[in-house]
Parts: structure tokens; sequence; C-alpha cells
């Protein structure tokens, strides 16, 4: 397949642009408001705890279609943010922050995912279906931001079979929400504090590694001693 032309006015593959991103007065707003990394931070994770008090009111008042259609939000508004700012040029924060397409979440997931998650995130991941086939948490995301019908026969059956989440789901995903707050908070209070993007990122990694990786890092320790 040939490859899209670069365009002039844009560093991103296939973006169809007719001005620099940054002469368009709502982008240089945008950028005013989202640029600076403590404003930034501060504003995910305010929408963040937003969504996490509304699609938890879905999930526990079993409105599962509602929650269902919503799980992409909190992934994708985690994911932008961290491409934001800890990867992105400054010509790719305008181009992302313009809206134009491509600005699709697997772009910048598999990026992030690369970079930030050190290659340990699942969304891209190939699982074994719970009767059938296989699907990737990305295309189940996708499915249900889209109202897809497969997503609807998705809810139908979790419906009918509500054992299919575990009684004790609503809290594990609670918990899940609550820990991109937590990591938000952590960046938030980082950036504010005056600390580069450097160290805020490695910090960020530390955070996603598993409690796997520091038990055999506490394991090397002790074999040393």
């Amino acid at each position: 397949m040939k490859k899209s032309k670069i365009n002039p006015h844009c560093p991103v593959r296939g973006c169809k642009t007719s001005q620099p991103h940054q002469d368009d007065p709502i982008v240089k707003g945008l950028i005013a408001e989202f640029g600076p990394p403590d404003k930034l931070s501060s504003w995910v994770l305010a929408a963040m705890a937003e969504l996490r008090e509304s699609i938890m009111r879905d999930l526990t008042e079993k409105r599962i279609f509602a929650w269902q259609t919503r799980l992409r939000q909190p992934e994708e508004l985690y994911v932008r943010a961290l491409y934001l700012l800890f990867l992105a040029s400054e010509q790719e924060k305008h181009h992302i922050l313009s809206g134009d397409m491509p600005n699709g979440l697997s772009g910048l997931y598999a990026k992030v995912n690369k970079e930030v998650f050190e290659g340990r995130g699942l969304l891209q991941t190939e699982q074994p279906g719970l009767t059938y086939g296989t699907f990737t948490p990305m295309d189940t995301l996708n499915d249900g931001a889209h109202v897809s019908f497969r997503a609807f026969a998705t809810c139908i059956g979790t419906v009918k079979n509500p054992e299919y989440l575990g009684s004790d789901f609503p809290d594990r995903y609670c918990k899940h929400l609550n820990t991109y707050c937590n990591y938000l908070n952590y960046m938030s209070n980082m950036f504010k504090g005056g600390k580069p993007r450097d160290i805020v990122l490695a910090g960020v990694k530390n955070l996603h590694k598993p409690a796997s990786y520091w038990a055999e890092q506490q394991k090397l320790i002790k074999e040393k001693h």
C-alpha cells in the first residue's frame, strides 16, 4: 500500500488540514488551556473523577448498556493524556487538539503501550472469547463506543448471565478507575511542583510496573546480600 504524503502543514500522515493547526484560533485556545503539563494533568484528573462517579452509578444501578457504551471513555482520556504529556512533539499536540483525522485511539495506544506501559498493556492483545472465538479489549471498547449490535448483544448476555462479570465486578472496576485518578493526581502534583517531564515519566513508568516486577527486584536485592 502507498503511504500517504506528508502534509506540509502537519507532520501527521493522513492529515488533510489546509493550514498549520497553530494558525487556527480554536487550537490556539486549546493549546493555552491544555499545553502546560500541570494544567493538562489537572483537567484530566477532574474529568476522570467525574467519569468515575457517573459510570459507577450506571454500573451499580445495573444500567449495563449505558456502562458498556462508555467503557472506552476513561481509557481514551487516559491514553490521550499520556501521549500529550510525554510523547507528542509540539506539532503533534496541535494536531491532536485540533481533532482532525487521523486521531484514533489505537494508534496513540500502541505508542503509549510501548513507551510508557513498556509493552505490558493488553488492549490490543488477542484473547479467547467467553464462549467462542477470540477478541481484543480494544474491539470491545470500539464496539461499545459505536453502539454496535455486537455490544448490544453483549449487554443482553450480561443481563441474562450476571455471573459473567461476577458479584465483585463493580468494586473491581471502581478500583481500576481509582487507579487512573491516583496516577493522574501523582502527575498533577509532580508537574505543579516543577518536576521536568523525564522525571515524571520515569515515575509514571514505575507506577505501571506490576507487583511481580517489584517482587523480582526485591528478590534480586536479597540475593546480592
